[in-house]
């Protein structure tokens, strides 16, 4: 995600964050790049190293009063220090502005926003939604869905049927997240959230019937608008001379934005039922995910039977 003009920074937190404008029209233009949140007591005190000026700057009742303290010039002076660093905007938490300070920023070309909310709040929700916009992210083609709560991603070339194979699903239960393209987030470094663009959310193609609204006709229990991604499902034609996994052995990885992710692929052809399958998977990989592996486990007994000295296995 490139970099957050101050205008839809304080279009899509107007409500959220009880924002009004102070400085007009003054600085909208400006631009976040960073999710970090400045607090300036350090700076305004004389410490001016390590100060990122790229993101927003966050004044409470703190740095107000401190400020309040100094004298009038020196009060000035560092004000003055702290626009000639042209951050992008300031957001007032319940400071007490000391005079002077709107048209310095005005003059400077910082906006100063005010919010309603206490400092805490204000902090939580402001950190919420600056991480949420600068994640990593990308779309996809395939199919996501909640598959007895394991974020299940359906991927396979156009036509094998992943579609199809969605629909069987929601019909026994299942949660449909996304049709078509994914959007894929990153999330604390580590985890990847998935979900529909908003134009086509909960809807899904058919081929023969063409576009269905899932939650039209199943209700809104049938649909999720986002989900974790925790396994991969890739679905492909069967090819009769390719070797598939037959014990589960086997641990196939694929990596989006960093985070690897467990695929498992299954082969598609007339009569297999790849919509249980699919269940099955999912219902395996939360095992797996609670530490019981039936693949490993059976392996393991089998070769400890094979290892028993002989005469050692009582007979019926």
């Amino acid at each position: 995600m490139g970099a957050l003009k101050v205008r839809r920074f304080f279009q899509d937190n107007r409500r959220s964050l009880k924002l009004s404008l102070i400085t007009g029209d003054v600085g909208l233009e400006n631009l976040i790049e960073t999710c970090e949140i400045n607090r300036p007591g350090l700076f305004l005190a004389g410490y001016r190293e390590h100060f990122n000026s790229s993101c927003v700057t966050l004044l409470t009742r703190l740095e107000g009063g401190f400020l309040q303290k100094l004298t009038s010039a020196d009060r000035r002076e560092r004000i003055i220090h702290l626009l000639q660093t042209k951050i992008p905007c300031i957001i007032n938490s319940g400071a007490v502005l000391p005079k002077g300070f709107i048209n310095l920023a005005s003059l400077h070309k910082v906006a100063i926003i005010k919010s309603k909310l206490v400092s805490n709040l204000l902090f939580t929700r402001l950190s919420s939604y600056l991480e949420d916009f600068f994640s990593p992210e990308m779309s996809i083609h395939g199919v996501l869905l909640d598959v007895y709560g394991v974020g299940t991603l359906i991927m396979g070339k156009s036509g094998v049927g992943k579609s199809e194979c969605a629909l069987a699903l929601v019909r026994r239960g299942h949660r449909l997240v996304a049709d078509d393209i994914v959007d894929i987030k990153l999330e604390e470094g580590q985890v990847l959230m998935g979900g529909g663009p908003e134009l086509i959310r909960h809807h899904m193609e058919i081929r023969g019937l063409g576009i269905i609204n899932i939650r039209n006709i199943f209700g809104v229990g049938s649909i999720r608008t986002k989900k974790r991604i925790e396994m991969v499902v890739g679905m492909e034609a069967w090819k009769p001379r390719k070797e598939y996994d037959r014990l589960g052995l086997e641990e196939r990885k694929i990596t989006f934005l960093g985070v690897s992710l467990p695929e498992i692929v299954i082969p598609v052809r007339p009569g297999r039922d790849v919509a249980t399958l699919v269940e099955i998977a999912a219902m395996n990989q939360r095992l797996k995910i609670m530490g019981s592996d039936s693949a490993k486990e059976l392996t393991q007994k089998l070769s400890q039977a094979i290892n028993l000295p002989t005469g050692s296995v009582e007979k019926e």
